[in-house]
C-alpha cells in the first residue's frame, strides 16, 4: 500500500493547491493560536472550498473544548481531526461517530507503549516535542527509539523533522501509513517552499 502523505501548516491557497498537485493526499489546518503556523477557520474555510475531491482535510486542536473543536470542524468542513495535546482516550472517542480521529504521541513521554494501548483511533502520529522543535531546529525522529516503538502502533504516522533528505530511508525502513510533514518544506514558518514540496513527496513515492 502506498505511504500517504500530509502536508501540514497550510494557510494559503497557493500552498494548498501545489501540494495537492504534487501529490498530496491530505493538507492540515492547525486551529492553534500559539503555533506559528496557525490559520482562522475563515482562512481554512476560503481553502477547503477550492480543493478538488478526494483530498483530506485534516485539523489540528491542542486541548481545546469539545464544543469548539465541533463547531470549527463543521464550519471549515474538515474531515479528520488531528489531537496534539493531552486528551485522553475517552476525549477522542467521542468524536469517531462523525470524523476520522489521528492522536499524537511525543517520543520524550514516559512509558509511552502504555500510553498508546489505550487509545483505539484511526492514526496514530509519532512526533518529537514542541521544545525540541523550538530550541533545536535540526531535531528529528531518533532511529533507533523509532525501531524499539514502531510495533506499538497502529497505523503509524511518521512527524517530527521530516525533511527531502531523510524521509526516503524512513519510508523504506519503517513502511509507516503515512507522513506528515511542516517544516521540513518551508523556507519559513508558515510558508512552504515549492521546491522542497515537490522533492518530499518524489521521495515518499520513490519517483
Amino acid at each position: 500500500m502506498a505511504v500517504k502523505i500530509k502536508i501540514c501548516g497550510i494557510n494559503n491557497l497557493e500552498d494548498a493547491l501545489f501540494s495537492v498537485k504534487e501529490g498530496a493526499d491530505a493538507l492540515g489546518f492547525i486551529f492553534y493560536p500559539q503555533s506559528k503556523r496557525s490559520v482562522s477557520p475563515k482562512e481554512a474555510k476560503s481553502i477547503v472550498k477550492k480543493l478538488p475531491c478526494f483530498v483530506s482535510k485534516v485539523g489540528v486542536f491542542v486541548d481545546e473544548p469539545k464544543d469548539k473543536v465541533l463547531r470549527i470542524a463543521d464550519y471549515v468542513g474538515l474531515d479528520t481531526l488531528q489531537f496534539h495535546g493531552k486528551e485522553s482516550p475517552q476525549y477522542c472517542k467521542q468524536f469517531q461517530k462523525r470524523f476520522k480521529v489521528i492522536k499524537t504521541f511525543f517520543t520524550n513521554t514516559v512509558r509511552l507503549p502504555s500510553l498508546v494501548s489505550k487509545y483505539e483511533v484511526n492514526g496514530y502520529l509519532l512526533d518529537i516535542s514542541l521544545e525540541e522543535k523550538e530550541f533545536y531546529p535540526q531535531a528529528a525522529l531518533d532511529f533507533q527509539l523509532l525501531k524499539r516503538l514502531k510495533p506499538y502502533f497502529k497505523l503509524l504516522i511518521l512527524s517530527g523533522g521530516l525533511t527531502p533528505d531523510n524521509v526516503g530511508y524512513l519510508v523504506k525502513r519503517f513502511k509507516p501509513y503515512a507522513v506528515d510533514v511542516a517544516r521540513g518544506v518551508e523556507r519559513q514558518p508558515g510558508k512552504k517552499d515549492k521546491k522542497l514540496i515537490r522533492k518530499f513527496i518524489r521521495e515518499v513515492k520513490g519517483v
